[in-house]
C-alpha cells in the first residue's frame, strides 16, 4: 500500500540518504554487490500500533550491472528473504564477514536479493519493546540488576505479533518488489520460524510466489488455530542471550570437528546482531537479544496448500524428525529434501554453507537439485550431493 504524507516523506528522505551514501562508496568499483536499504510504508495489523503508517526495513543486494540491466527492462531472478525467530534478516542472510553472505553469493551470480526485516526486529518498528518490565516475567531474572531492580508487571499486557500480521508484512514486501521490478512472480528464502512466516504467505497467495527454499523448516505448532482473544495477553518481548545462543542452540549441535570453519564467526554474528538490535544491546553486559512474542498458528493447515515448487534443506543435527514433518505435509509435485551432513540449524555460518548457495541457486534458476525437479537427497561432509 502506498501511503501520501509527511511519514512518507520522512521515509522516502531516508532512503534517499541511504541510496546516496551507498552510491557513492561503490562507484569506484567495477560491478559491485550493492547494498540498498530502504523502507516500505506500510499500514501496520499489529495490535500495538494497528493502522499506524510505519516503514518495514527492505535491503536489496544485486550486482550494478544487473540492476542498470533491469532498468533497460529486463527481468532477474527475483529473491526475497525472511528471517527466522530472533535474528533480522540483515544478518540472518546478510553477514557483513568474508563470504557468509547468502544474499552476496547469489547477487555475484545475477540474482536481484531482497531481504525484510519483520515488525519487532532490526530497524522496523518495534512497539514497546523498548521497556524492559514488557519482558515475559519469566525471562526478566536475566535483566535484574542490571536494567531492572526487581521483577515487573508488564506495561503492555499481551503478546506483539501473530502469524496473520506476519503473513501482511510478507505481502506487503512481495507486492512492493513485484511492482518495482515488474515481475508476476517472485522466488522465497525463510529460515527457521520465517518458514510459516512465508509458507502461510505462499499458500495464500500461490498467484505471486514462483519457487520456495525453506532451510530448516519450523516444527508445526502444538496448537496450529488462532487464539480465542485477539490480542492474546501475555507479554510482548522474549530474550534470548549470548549464551542461550551459542550454548544450547548452536553448540550443542556441532558434532563434527570441522564444522565450523572460521573461528570468529559467533564473534562477528554476536557483533552484528548487537549493532542492529538497539535497547537490548545495553541492558546487560555484552547485550541481549530482542524478539516478539508471537501467537502462532496455521502452520500445519498451510504447508498442504502450497502449490510452488520447494526445496528444503535441512542439517542432519537440526532436530531432525520434528523440522522434518514439514516435507511430509507438503502435496506439491515438484518438491526436494536436501539432507545435509554435518550441519545444524545454523548451516549458514558453517563449512557447509557452499551447499545451501549453490543448492538455492540451482532451485531458483531451474527448478532442480542435482538436475532433478524432486527427490530425495543428500550432501555428503564433503558437500557432494547425491
Amino acid at each position: 500500500m502506498y501511503i501520501k504524507g509527511s511519514f512518507l516523506g520522512l521515509i522516502l528522505f531516508l532512503n534517499g540518504l541511504f541510496s546516496l551514501a551507498q552510491a557513492q562508496a561503490q562507484a569506484q568499483d567495477k560491478d559491485k554487490v550493492l547494498s540498498i536499504d530502504t523502507f516500505i510504508p506500510y499500514v501496520s495489523t499489529v495490535p500495538a500500533n494497528k493502522d499506524q503508517i510505519v516503514g518495514l526495513h527492505l535491503r536489496e543486494r544485486v550486482l550494478e550491472s544487473t540492476q542498470k540491466n533491469t532498468a533497460k527492462g529486463t527481468k532477474p531472478e527475483v529473491v526475497l528473504f525472511v528471517h527466522g525467530g530472533f535474528s533480522p534478516s540483515t544478518v540472518a542472510y546478510d553477514l557483513n564477514h568474508k563470504d557468509f553472505s547468502w544474499m552476496a553469493n547469489l547477487a555475484k551470480d545475477g540474482f536481484d536479493t531482497f531481504a525484510l526485516t519483520m515488525t519487532a526486529y532490526g530497524s522496523s518498528p518495534r512497539p514497546y519493546m523498548d521497556d524492559p518490565c514488557n519482558v515475559d516475567p519469566k525471562q526478566q531474572s536475566i535483566l535484574i540488576p542490571h536494567i531492572l531492580k526487581a521483577p515487573c508487571a508488564p506495561h503492555y499486557p499481551y503478546k506483539l505479533v501473530s502469524s496473520q500480521t506476519e503473513w501482511d508484512e510478507v505481502e506487503a514486501a512481495v507486492r512492493y518488489i513485484r511492482k518495482i521490478r515488474g515481475v508476476d512472480k517472485i522466488n522465497l528464502v525463510g529460515w527457521s520460524t520465517g518458514t510459516p512466516r512465508i509458507g502461510g504467505f505462499a499458500a495464500q497467495h500461490p498467484e505471486m510466489v514462483k519457487r520456495i527454499v525453506f532451510l530448516a523448516p519450523a516444527p508445526f505448532f502444538e496448537n496450529d488455530k488462532p487464539p480465542v482473544t485477539f490480542p492474546e495477553p501475555g507479554s510482548p518481548v522474549l530474550l534470548q542471550t549470548r549464551e542461550r545462543l551459542e550454548g544450547e542452540r548452536w553448540m550443542a549441535d556441532v558434532k563434527c570437528s570441522d564444522q565450523i570453519d572460521d573461528a570468529d564467526i559467533r564473534d562477528v554474528m554476536w557483533r552484528e546482531l548487537m549493532l542492529v538490535e538497539g535497547a537490548g544491546a545495553n541492558w546487560i553486559p555484552g547485550g541481549v537479544m530482542r524478539a516478539p512474542n508471537r501467537m502462532n498458528y496455521g502452520w500445519r493447515e498451510n504447508v498442504p496448500k502450497i502449490k510452488a515448487p520447494t526445496l528444503i534443506l535441512l542439517g542432519e543435527f537440526d532436530n531432525f524428525e520434528a523440522r522434518h514433518d514439514a516435507w511430509k505435509a507438503l502435496t506439491v509435485e515438484k518438491k526436494a529434501f536436501l539432507k545435509v551432513a554435518c550441519g545444524s540449524h545454523y548451516l549458514q555460518y558453517e563449512r557447509q554453507r557452499p551447499v545451501v548457495f549453490k543448492a538455492t541457486k540451482e532451485w531458483f534458476k531451474y527448478g532442480t537439485i542435482n538436475g532433478k525437479d524432486s527427490g530425495y537427497y543428500s550432501a555428503d561432509s564433503k558437500g557432494v550431493i547425491q
